[in-house]
This record gives C-alpha cells, sequence and structure tokens, in this order.
C-alpha cells in the first residue's frame, strides 16, 4: 500500500513515524507548502518531502493521508478523490459544510473510500466505556458532558492558524463524535453560547469558548464545552473529561494525562502515558488509528467513520458557531 502524506506539521509526523515498518505499508512522500515545516519532518521522516500535494499524487499513491491545517483539507482531498486515492482525512473533514459536502461528493463520484480520523476511538477508556454501553450496564443513556479544552498555549504557540480556527473547531469534534459513537444517535439539534475578546486582545480574532447543548436521537443530550483561555500554569495543555449518565449507571473518564506526572523544584508538570515507543513502533490513540486505517485498506475492509459521518459532524459545529453568535438553537438534521 503506496501512501502519501499532505501537511508535515505535529500530526503529519505523527503518522509518518506510526506507518514507519508497518507490514504491507510504503510511505511514497510528504508534502507541504512550508519550508519550515518540510524542514522540521525532514527530522523524522528520510524520504522525499515535496512542496505541493499534486507533486505527491503524481508519485503513484494508492491512499493520501490529508494531515494540512484543518481549513485546508477541501483542494488537497479532492484532488486526492478524482485520482482515485482512498483517503484518511483529519477531524474536522473540513471547517465549513459547504467545504465537507463538496469532500463527500468528489469521494463518493469518484468510489473511492474516506475515512475521518476521530481517534478517540481508539482509546482504551472510551472503547470500555462503549462495550459497557453496548452490554446495558448503564440502561439508556440520558446525558454525554464532556470538557475538551487547552491552555494558552496551544492558539498562541502550538497553533500558527489558531485565528483560522477555534476552540471548537479544533476540539468539539472530537467529543460530538465520541458522544455519538457511544449513544449510538446523531446531532438533531445545538444551542450553544460563546465568548470572544481575551484572544482577540492578544491578536488571534477567534473565540475564547464554545459551550455546546446538543440533542442525540431525541433520547439523549450531550453538553460540550470547549475553551483555548486555561492559564498555562496548569500541569498539562489539555483538560479533557467525558461523563455519561444512564438510567442505570454512570462512567467517568479522565483523559487529561492518563495519570502521569512529575515534579521538581520548578515545577510541576505532566509527563502522560502516551505516545510512548515500545520496540521501534510508536505507540498512541493516533498512530493505532492510522496503522488500523491502512490494515483495513490492505484486507480490503476500509475502516469507518466515514466522509458523510465527518460531513455531519462539521454541520453540527457549524451551527453551534451560529448559534453562540447568533443566541439562536438551530435543526441540525
Amino acid at each position: 500500500m503506496r501512501i502519501g502524506i499532505a501537511g508535515c506539521g505535529i500530526r503529519g509526523q505523527l503518522f509518518a513515524r506510526a506507518l514507519a515498518g508497518e507490514p504491507g505499508v510504503e510511505v511514497v512522500g510528504m508534502c507541504d507548502p512550508s519550508a519550515g515545516a518540510r524542514e522540521r519532518a525532514a527530522a523524522v521522516y528520510g524520504g522525499p518531502i515535496l512542496d505541493s500535494h499534486g507533486e505527491l499524487i503524481a508519485r503513484g499513491l494508492d491512499a493520501l493521508i490529508v494531515a494540512t491545517p484543518d481549513f485546508a483539507h477541501r483542494a488537497v482531498a479532492v484532488d486526492a478523490a478524482a485520482a482515485g486515492l482512498q483517503l484518511m482525512i483529519e477531524k474536522p473533514i473540513a471547517t465549513s459544510a459547504e467545504d465537507a459536502e463538496a469532500i463527500v461528493a468528489a469521494v463518493e463520484a469518484a468510489g473511492v473510500s474516506c475515512f475521518v480520523a476521530f481517534e478517540n476511538r481508539w482509546n482504551p477508556a472510551f472503547r470500555k466505556l462503549r462495550r459497557a454501553v453496548e452490554a446495558g450496564e448503564l440502561g439508556d443513556i440520558v446525558s454525554v458532558t464532556a470538557v475538551l479544552s487547552n491552555t494558552y498555549f496551544v492558539p498562541t504557540q502550538m497553533l500558527s492558524w489558531a485565528a483560522s480556527s477555534s476552540p471548537a473547531w479544533f476540539l468539539m469534534p472530537h467529543v460530538l463524535d465520541l458522544a455519538t459513537w457511544i449513544v449510538g444517535a446523531d446531532p438533531q439539534t445545538v444551542v450553544a453560547r460563546g465568548r470572544r475578546g481575551e484572544l482577540a486582545a492578544r491578536g488571534i480574532d477567534t473565540w475564547d469558548a464554545v459551550h455546546a447543548l446538543f440533542e442525540l436521537g431525541g433520547s439523549a443530550v450531550a453538553n460540550l464545552r470547549t475553551e483555548w483561555v486555561l492559564p498555562e500554569g496548569r500541569p498539562s495543555i489539555v483538560d479533557f473529561r467525558v461523563d455519561v449518565t444512564g438510567t442505570r449507571g454512570s462512567f467517568s473518564i479522565d483523559n487529561s494525562d492518563q495519570g502521569v506526572h512529575a515534579a521538581t523544584a520548578e515545577r510541576y508538570t505532566s509527563v502522560g502515558l502516551l505516545p510512548e515507543d515500545i520496540d521501534g513502533h510508536e505507540q498512541s490513540m493516533a498512530a493505532w488509528m492510522v496503522r488500523s486505517w491502512a490494515r483495513g485498506l490492505i484486507a480490503g475492509k476500509p475502516v469507518g467513520p466515514d466522509a458523510r459521518h465527518g460531513a455531519l459532524i462539521t454541520r453540527a459545529v457549524e451551527l453551534a458557531h451560529r448559534s453562540a453568535a447568533e443566541s439562536t438553537a438551530f435543526a441540525v438534521r
């Protein structure tokens, strides 16, 4: 399976490391329009690193991973689908419903598979939760409450394109997909509220926080909180907690740092359990996910979630932004 990677940032590099040595897989090349990103990727990947996705596609690929910034997926994905390539696209599939539907149309017209990379489906804690729900141990699901937020570090230092995103675009697709997967129902309505101002004052014109309430299939609610203004003094750059309540039980997960911490005279910080290298192979949710996707392609059994689901999540999050801006509820479907 000849795979290319579009995007040489943090995620593109991770996928290159994760697929190194995977049986039946050859990472043919990477690409990025940024010279700085290409230079950084060269430290972890020894193959060709090109300027454009067109050059990469021309190398004769079977599949392409789209790991460009969230707002820059459409052109790469549409061109790759037109070339007959199987696709894996980082979540969200796009940051507008229009772009998402264009990708869906291209994928369906070409008859190729498209996997949207919602990595928390490969998180052991959430897989245990879903098995408990499927076994009926929690009864009927009443609510999913999720917090997924970052410190100022993410919008001010980690993401050069934060002004073209938001805490809801960067984080909410993770937890909305997780809620739909756990409950087994799609979002029907959304009402959201948010705050702007602090990041804008720092030169990043985007939301500080977006909180959204989704009705899932008419039987459960998902209360999702995303923020980009947590203090940098926290031990971890991420706050990630999920609580699920059912009619006969509940489940609570704190996935912020996997419970691994370190302290010195100067600071207390989260080390985290993952990612970790074992026997020369990267171990993390994202690594397990991309290897599962590649193995599925080789076996002729593409894994999900697919482009249509990705487009639904994008539409729901787009409407959450509109609801926060207009103080109005919207129907998702």
